[in-house]
């Protein structure tokens, strides 16, 4: 009898070990992925490559710091700041609509059915960012960057030690070149 329960109990380790041990696999696997526990897996279907990351972001910036520019306005900490982005933005512009341009394809190609699908990031994009109070000293930490934008490789130092980041947690890099991608980047 004796030997029936310990061989039970042994059949019973194993297999609580294993299923243990598959969730630990599980776990392991996502974390060298780049994803959390509560994080949601991305498609592996869906991929952007290098260039078209760096568009992503590059659009993404301009959208929260104008949307970040227009909450200080409205809450009367800072209305200078709108102009000042929409100077920079004004004399960029070619640089601006080339990411645009970029990032348009990158939709098209990865969402061929949802003409809307750009949309729907960039309000997800600015509806994440938003916070509940801005407080005078965000306006002025905004004012501070927006300020720092003298010329293109200053923005684009912010593009990619913020935005980049935060695109890759949503969309994944394509592992190899895309056909049609160019080498350059976008700076």
């Amino acid at each position: 009898m004796r030997r029936r329960v310990g061989w039970k109990a042994a059949l019973a380790t194993v297999i609580v070990l294993l299923m243990g041990g598959d969730a630990q696999a599980q776990q392991l696997a996502q974390q060298q992925e780049g994803l959390r526990a509560a994080s949601r897996p991305k498609r592996p279907d869906i991929c952007f490559n290098r260039p078209e990351i760096e568009a992503e972001a590059i659009v993404r910036a301009g959208m929260i710091i104008r949307d970040h520019a227009r909450a200080c306005a409205r809450r009367g900490h800072d209305t200078g700041i709108l102009q000042l982005w929409a100077a920079f933005d004004s004399a960029n512009a070619d640089k601006l609509q080339d990411a645009v341009q970029v990032r348009a394809q990158a939709y098209k190609r990865n969402w061929p059915k949802d003409p809307n699908i750009a949309q729907r990031y960039a309000n997800e994009s600015v509806a994440s960012r938003q916070l509940v109070d801005f407080a005078p000293e965000e306006c002025m930490a905004l004012r501070d960057l927006v300020e720092g934008f003298k010329i293109w490789p200053d923005y684009m130092k912010h593009v990619r030690s913020v935005e980049v980041g935060q695109v890759l947690v949503l969309i994944r890099q394509c592992p190899r070149r895309s056909p049609g991608e160019p080498g350059a980047r976008l700076d």
